[in-house]
């Protein structure tokens, strides 16, 4: 399991984990349960089908500039975030939003819901 005792750790391990096409340590970056609402109408519930949607993007889809989000502070093992991505498809870029509601188990930052959705006039 990927350690991630900060946000920002999860962070740079998600881009990370993403841009290598690593799904073993993508989705360990997910509670079991997690819920994502990405770029199909289709709400993925659990790993396995998180799993399924991150392994059907096209092949040049990478993380170009995920800076930072706006973190807010629910409790101390709880936190969501906000901001922009931008991804890209080769050259072709695709920016996004991007919200998390994060929880920490066990010292470590975990995904509970991910939601992407494509900027328009970006």
């Amino acid at each position: 399991m990927p350690e991630t005792p900060t946000i920002e750790s999860l962070l740079e391990t998600w881009i990370g984990a993403f841009n290598s096409r690593d799904l073993d340590r993508h989705m360990a970056l997910y509670l079991e349960d997690a819920v994502l609402f990405g770029s199909v109408d289709e709400l993925q519930i659990g790993r396995a089908r998180i799993r399924a949607y991150f392994s059907g993007r096209p092949p040049g889809v990478r993380v170009a500039a995920y800076p930072m989000p706006r973190v807010a502070m629910v409790t101390p093992d709880v936190a969501s975030t906000a901001g922009h991505v931008e991804f890209a498809d080769g050259d072709a870029p695709m920016p996004y939003r991007m919200t998390w509601l994060l929880v920490r188990k066990a010292g470590n930052w975990r995904i509970a819901q991910h939601h992407g959705s494509p900027r328009t006039g970006a």
